[in-house]
Parts: C-alpha cells; structure tokens; sequence
C-alpha cells in the first residue's frame, strides 16, 4: 500500500501544477460550448490511468533503470531527438512553475513576482539536494493536502451560485482532442519520475497506482470543471480561475487557496527539475548541489514571461508534439 501510495502521489503532482490548480488548464481544455459535455474528461482519467501503466511497465520489461535508456530502448537512432524533445519541455514547464509562483505572489500579497520566483527557486534547490528521496516525501506529504484544498474551494465558492453560460456560445472546440492535447503534454516526461519508481513496484501495483491516481485526477478535474462553468464569463480573462473564485468566498478560503496552489508549484516545479537533474550523473552530492543552483538560476529570467501566456501558447504546442510521443508508446506497448 505505502509503494502505491508512492507511485500515485507522485504522479499526481507531476500532473497538479499551476495550471491545474489555477484553473486555468481546466478551464482552457475542458470548459466547452455545451453545459454538460464532460466527454473530454471522461477519456483524460481514463488516458492517465493507461498512459502511468504503460511507461511503469515498458520500463520492467525494458529494464530500464531511468527515463534515458527506456527512450534508448524504444527509439533506437531517433532517442537523441527526443531526449531533446523532453528536455525542452521539462526545462518549459519548470520556469512556467516559477511565473505562476510570481502571479501568486503579485495577486495575494501585493509583491513583485520576482519575489515568488526566487522563494520557489530556493524551495525547489534545497528538494533537489536530497535527489528521489526529496520528490517522494514532498509529493506524499502535499498532494493530499492540495486536493483537499481545491475541493473545499470548489464546492464552497462555486456550487452554490447561479450559473453564467452567455460566452460560451463564442468558443468552439472539440473536446476528445482537447482532452488528449491536455494528457499528452501532461504526461510527456512522467517517464522521469515514474521510471526510476517502477524498478521495486510488481504489476500489482502498478495498476492499482494508476487506477488511484486517474481517479482521482478525473474526480478533481470534474469538481473544478463543474465550479467553473458557473462563472464561465467572468473567468475568462482570469490569470488564475480557482484562486478568484476562492477570492469571492472570503479571505479565508483565498488564503486556504493560496497555500494550495503553493503546494501546486512546488510539485510540479520539483518533478521537472528532478526530471531534468536525473539526465545527468554527479559523481558526488556536491556536484548535484551544484547543478541544481544552476538549474534553478536559468530559469529565473525565463519566468519573467508571464504565465498565462506560456500557459496557453507553450503548453499547447507542446501538447500537440506529444499527441506523437503518446501514440508511440502506446503502440510500442501493444506490440509487445
């Protein structure tokens, strides 16, 4: 039970970054024309629960130890293309964490983002110093507290007001391929912290992991969906969705909230830097330290971009090349 519990905590807060805590994921991939098609997260729990088992189990069978020499194994000569691939996202993702972290910083406490970005810097550099140790015991200990969190906001701040539906006859979108953009670039680089997970886990407990842990993103995706619908309108501009609707209920559940989507960036930050950090080999602690501080430094800079707008032009172009990624594993997964 504890290695499931491991495996799904992990994976979820690779999968609970800003932009799902925020809302604004949520809100870009799944809140569509029609006021009741859910269809789209429907087939995203199902595709995270098959997406965690079928990299877990490659893995076994490749005997792969990490991520690098499962994508050796599948992709032959193409593995230099897509390690780059991944190594991009990965990179992507992590300073986008630290320019939501500046967003949160700006919003509730009336301070400059670069503020949040070097707080989210530090907290991200001392996790890394402990290697895999300091990614399983941070997602164990917050993942809970922060799906607590955001369903308490959603059935506090959003079911219980009137429905708003008037802009969404102005979005038109097709919610299976939204559903599957939104999978795939969520689960491009689960293969770094998944992997290295896999080696002491036997198929039993891989389903269940994967079983644990889209149920629960599905669940958690459908409350945030359903809260948001009801104030479609006046999100739609919104940098941050979820963290408004908190707002409206109070400065108790704003600043419940805010801790939330601490946690959030804090998750999902460190699964893309470990990510990142485990492509390389440190012949000593100190190197890694090193290393780390560098990581953490580039991408400061980088974070001054603004998160919204990574959030929906990066993300999605990464989501697109990993419709590509996905279908080849899932075809290398049936032919084996």
């Amino acid at each position: 039970m504890k290695r499931i519990l491991s495996i799904s905590s992990v994976f979820i807060g690779l999968v609970i970054g800003a932009g799902f805590a925020s809302g604004k994921e949520i809100f870009n991939f799944f809140c569509l024309p029609s006021r009741t098609d859910f269809t789209g997260i429907v087939l995203a729990t199902i595709s995270f629960g098959a997406i965690c088992f079928i990299i877990m189990h490659l893995s076994q069978k490749c005997c792969s130890k990490t991520f690098d020499q499962l994508i050796e194994h599948l992709c032959n000569s193409f593995a230099p293309a897509i390690k780059l691939f991944m190594l991009a996202f990965m990179f992507s993702g992590f300073f986008i964490m630290f320019s939501a972290c500046g967003v949160l910083a700006k919003e509730t406490f009336s301070l400059s983002p670069q503020w949040g970005i070097w707080f989210l810097a530090l907290m991200c550099f001392v996790v890394f110093s402990f290697d895999v140790k300091g990614l399983v015991a941070i997602n164990t200990v917050l993942v809970p507290i922060m799906l607590a969190g955001m369903t308490y906001v959603c059935l506090s701040a959003g079911l219980a007001a009137l429905p708003v539906f008037s802009a969404f006859e102005s979005i038109k979108t097709n919610p299976l391929i939204s559903a599957l953009c939104y999978v795939s670039y969520n689960t491009i680089t689960a293969g770094a912290v998944l992997v290295p997970l896999s080696n002491a886990a036997t198929r039993k407990q891989i389903i269940c992991a994967s079983t644990v842990s889209s149920f629960i993103l599905g669940i958690t995706i459908f409350i945030a969906w359903l809260c948001m619908n009801h104030f479609f309108k006046g999100l739609a501009d919104s940098e941050m969705p979820l963290l408004e609707l908190a707002s409206r209920d109070g400065d108790f559940s704003k600043k419940c909230y805010t801790v939330v989507l601490f946690m959030a960036l804090c998750t999902t930050a460190v699964s893309y830097g470990f990510g990142i950090l485990s492509k390389f080999r440190f012949k000593t602690r100190a190197y890694r330290i090193g290393a780390s501080a560098i990581l953490c430094l580039l991408a400061i800079p980088l974070a001054s971009l603004g998160f919204s707008t990574l959030v929906a032009n990066l993300y999605s172009a990464f989501g697109y090349m990993g419709l590509f990624w996905t279908a080849f594993i899932i075809i290398k997964y049936l032919k084996s």
